[in-house]
């Protein structure tokens, strides 16, 4: 059974003031990340706020130099797991804090909810869930409290860009056209059926800087039409049925056990799903790890990340004989496992390098992005260790 955590730190003092997000995906950056003047010493100043408001605490300088793309590639390659020579178990194994989301982690949980499958957690390492909210979670990393997490992708981005000690390994869930973590829904008598149709609409979305608002960006730029010819209003997700039905907002993004959900109701129908969104595959949900504890526990690492392969290739296989697991273990609810298949997921875990390159260029042509923030994908994985294809 996970815990619910809440970190306190001297680095990021949580207090009754401090900005609330609404996404549990990731972490938000403030809109004015993108404002123009990129260069100047306000504009420095404003993306150094807020990122620190978004719970990322600045550990280099913005625009500090990388080591450079061809000399990563080069090592991203190779796998250090690989060439491990097994050692003898440790007296303690190295506890590995995991901080989760809640939420499309199912294949990761059964290294806890079915731990008697996986009998190297407790030998080799001891995975322990933490549950978090997205911001607190990043101060948890940085606080040292955490050695790895669940992560959307911009949140990544923006963890990367800020200096903080996170590296992507390995993928949870994919965007793809198997991918069902939810969908874009309108009233079935309202007309809007496609991106067309959204000139002018209201779409209902989990905040700023969230995956869930680059799809639709992507989607207005992929048609011809601009960011700025819809309203974004956020949040929770949900809140978000009830706020469509209300025709408080026009259009919804509902998660898979939402949407599940309100089409048993009835009176809605998909607009549009992430796939249809972007037109092509794209990082969704990933797993980061610490480097520096990846590095002191070579061996709990590598042992973790065969056993996430072996869950992974299992969830893919038996998916529905494991729910009870899931549900006895308390990461799933029944009102969750019955909302159809999650799909979107990759059987060996890995990452493409060539699909973060191409996500990433992506939100810098949308805009959902500001040029500054733009990263090559080997310095958003952890080279040697990621599961990369």
């Amino acid at each position: 059974m996970h815990q619910r955590q809440s970190p306190m730190s001297p680095m990021s003092p949580m207090s009754s003031t401090s900005p609330k997000f609404p996404d549990w995906q990731g972490v938000p950056v403030a809109r004015s990340l993108w404002g123009g003047g990129g260069h100047s010493a306000i504009a420095r100043r404003i993306r150094q706020w807020t990122l620190a408001a978004a719970g990322l605490v600045l550990l280099t300088p913005l625009g500090a130099q990388t080591p450079s793309a061809s000399a990563a590639a080069a090592g991203a390659n190779k796998d250090l797991c690989a060439a491990l020579k097994p050692g003898a178990a440790p007296a303690k194994p190295p506890a590995i804090r995991y901080g989760i989301t809640g939420s499309g982690e199912e294949p990761l949980a059964l290294l806890w909810a079915d731990k008697a499958s996986y009998p190297n957690n407790g030998k080799l390492y001891s995975l322990e869930p933490l549950e978090f909210a997205p911001t607190d979670r990043m101060t948890a990393l940085q606080a040292g409290q955490l050695d790895a997490g669940t992560i959307s992708f911009p949140a990544l981005l923006a963890a990367v860009h800020a200096g903080i000690d996170a590296r992507a390994v390995a993928t949870l869930v994919e965007v793809n056209k198997e991918d069902n973590e939810g969908a874009f829904a309108s009233l079935a008598d309202s007309g809007i059926r496609s991106v067309k149709d959204l000139k002018g609409k209201r779409i209902g979305y989990y905040g700023p800087n969230t995956i869930s608002e680059f799809w639709v960006k992507s989607a207005l730029v992929r048609a011809g039409m601009s960011p700025r010819d819809v309203s974004f209003v956020a949040m929770p997700p949900p809140a978000q049925e009830q706020a469509l039905r209300n025709k408080q907002i026009d259009v919804a993004w509902l998660a898979r056990q939402f949407l599940h959900k309100a089409k048993e109701t009835g009176g809605l129908q998909v607009m549009m799903t992430p796939f249809e969104a972007v037109n092509t595959n794209q990082p969704s949900l990933l797993i980061m790890f610490s480097p520096k504890f990846v590095q002191a526990n070579p061996q709990a690492y590598c042992a973790w990340r065969a056993d996430y392969q072996r869950a992974l290739k299992t969830w893919i296989a038996q998916r529905e004989s494991l729910y009870p697991k899931l549900i006895q273990a308390k990461y799933l609810t029944p009102f969750a496992a019955n909302a159809g298949p999650d799909g979107g997921r990759i059987a060996d875990g890995s990452l493409s390098l060539a699909e973060l390159n191409a996500t990433v260029q992506d939100m810098i042509t949308t805009r959902f992005l500001p040029p500054p923030m733009q990263r090559p994908a080997t310095e958003l994985v952890l080279t040697g260790y990621a599961l990369l294809r």
